[in-house]
């Protein structure tokens, strides 16, 4: 089971994820953020993985093809909550802004 909330504040998408994001849920997210990126041409997401208990190879790559998309658009995917689920795949998040807060998120993003 996947949640999934978003909402934009100050010209940022916030998305917050809740449970397991796997080769099962992650046609979910990929309906709603990508769409959403694509067709709108959102800038900066703030990707909250605080809350998610499990992330497969499916559920990395949908969070990569958002960054990439984002990319594209001259943004930024600013990710939250990188914990010890996401150690083997550290080196793939290396390239992505990672904070701690999400508060922080406005200090990296100037609008």
């Amino acid at each position: 089971m996947l949640n999934i909330k978003m909402n934009f504040q100050k010209g940022i998408l916030f998305v917050r994820l809740k449970g397991i994001l796997n080769g099962d849920t992650c046609n979910m997210l990929d309906n709603n953020l990508t769409n959403l990126i694509t067709s709108n041409g959102v800038k900066y997401v703030l990707l909250n993985l605080e809350e998610l208990d499990y992330i497969d190879k499916y559920g990395t790559n949908i969070i990569i093809k958002n960054y990439l998309n984002i990319k594209d658009n001259n943004g930024k995917l600013i990710i939250v909550g990188i914990n010890k689920l996401f150690s083997y795949n550290e080196n793939i998040f290396d390239n992505l802004y990672q904070i701690k807060d999400e508060k922080k998120v406005f200090n990296l993003v100037n609008l």
